[in-house]
């Protein structure tokens, strides 16, 4: 089995304070509004921080997967917030090393807030009849990842 491996990192300034990027940009909820490909996002535990589950599907390779996100740090600080989620990808064999790691940090600054965005992969896939384009996808990823950031200082500039 091949992986799919990959370390994403984005920053961006958003004009707006602190606080109203943290509501936005670490609500799980609000994901599948910033992120591509990610669908159905229902709560299954806990109130939004730490150890909260979501279940969701994401479009992957042009078929939805149902994955799991569990938010494993969820911090507010005056001056910076840290959020961390885990995102498992249901897989045939549960000892397949398959996750994506989505990092949101962000820190205040004059006029703003700096957001930066870290996400990390490591998924299974099997191309039977070598078509998948590997580079093209990774290229998308990171696309992808800038189009989130985007979105996140859209809103919050609003």
């Amino acid at each position: 089995m091949d992986y799919i491996k990959s370390h994403i990192k984005k920053s961006i300034f958003i004009e707006a304070p602190l606080g109203k990027v943290w509501q936005y940009a670490a609500n799980v909820g609000n994901w599948g509004d910033i992120h591509d490909g990610l669908k159905i996002i229902n709560q299954i535990s806990g109130n939004g921080g730490l150890g909260s589950v979501y279940k969701a599907e994401y479009d992957m390779f042009g078929k939805m997967v149902p994955v799991n996100i569990e938010v494993q740090q969820s911090e507010l600080f005056p001056e910076e917030f840290v959020m961390r989620a885990a995102i498992r990808v249901d897989t045939f064999d549960p000892k397949e090393d398959s996750f994506v790691r989505q990092n949101y940090t962000a820190k205040a600054e004059e006029g703003g807030t700096t957001l930066h965005l870290e996400s990390i992969q490591n998924i299974p896939y099997v191309d039977k009849h070598k078509t998948f384009d590997k580079a093209a996808y990774l290229e998308k990823r990171d696309e992808i990842a800038q189009q989130a950031i985007e979105r996140i200082r859209l809103f919050c500039e609003e």
